[in-house]
């Protein structure tokens, strides 16, 4: 089984230390023409846009946290790329046709990455709660409550979180979170955006 990912450097070396069966070729796109492959990955998605879109009709993994795969060709599936995400071996992914699901199931199987599959909205799940919690951080920040040292010991201490919501920040990207955020404030009125958390992605 050929598999042809589109990723960076860091992405590529991430999912090469995932525990792929040997009889997977993995090959990086190099982005001048398409191989023929039985599935591809497409990490540099980003809700930008599909690079892979009009060449195959394998299954297509796109990095798409946001956009819904009813905007998507039917053999694409949703996942989580962002840092962090993509070093789990748990992954979230969203595809409404159940022959795709199980193709995908069985090349998953391949990398030991176990999938959950989840309904078709931004953010999946872990995603958009970590979101939600980011989003509350900066509200607490503003409205000077604590620290910012303070507020990430709160959460890993009384959570028993692996970090802190100004830690998941600076992994993830304030910029993916407002965009996040912004997409489940489309669909729901109560998801406000905190005006720091606004201010500070200005520039990141």
């Amino acid at each position: 089984m050929t598999i042809l990912v589109n990723a960076n450097e860091q992405q590529m070396q991430v999912f090469l230390q995932k525990p792929i069966s040997e009889t997977m070729q993995v090959l990086q796109y190099n982005g001048s023409g398409i191989l023929n492959a039985d599935a591809y990955f497409d990490f540099l998605f980003e809700e930008e846009g599909p690079v892979f879109s009009t060449v195959t009709n394998a299954p297509v993994f796109v990095n798409a946290v946001i956009t819904p795969t009813q905007k998507m060709p039917k053999n694409f599936i949703r996942f989580n790329g962002w840092p962090y995400f993509l070093e789990r071996n748990v992954w979230e992914l969203t595809n409404i046709h159940s022959d795709i699901q199980k193709t995908a199931e069985l090349i998953l199987q391949q990398m030991s990455i176990k999938p959950i599959w989840c309904a078709d909205i931004p953010g999946f799940i872990a995603a958009r709660s970590i979101a939600a919690i980011i989003n509350e951080a900066y509200f607490a920040l503003g409205e000077s409550v604590s620290t910012v040292e303070d507020i990430n010991t709160a959460m890993r201490l009384g959570t028993n979180y692996p970090l802190g919501p100004f830690e998941w920040v600076n992994i993830i990207g304030q910029k993916r979170i407002v965009q996040l955020m912004y997409a489940m404030q489309q669909q729901n009125q109560q998801y406000q955006i905190a005006p720091l958390l606004l201010t500070s992605s200005a520039n990141k």
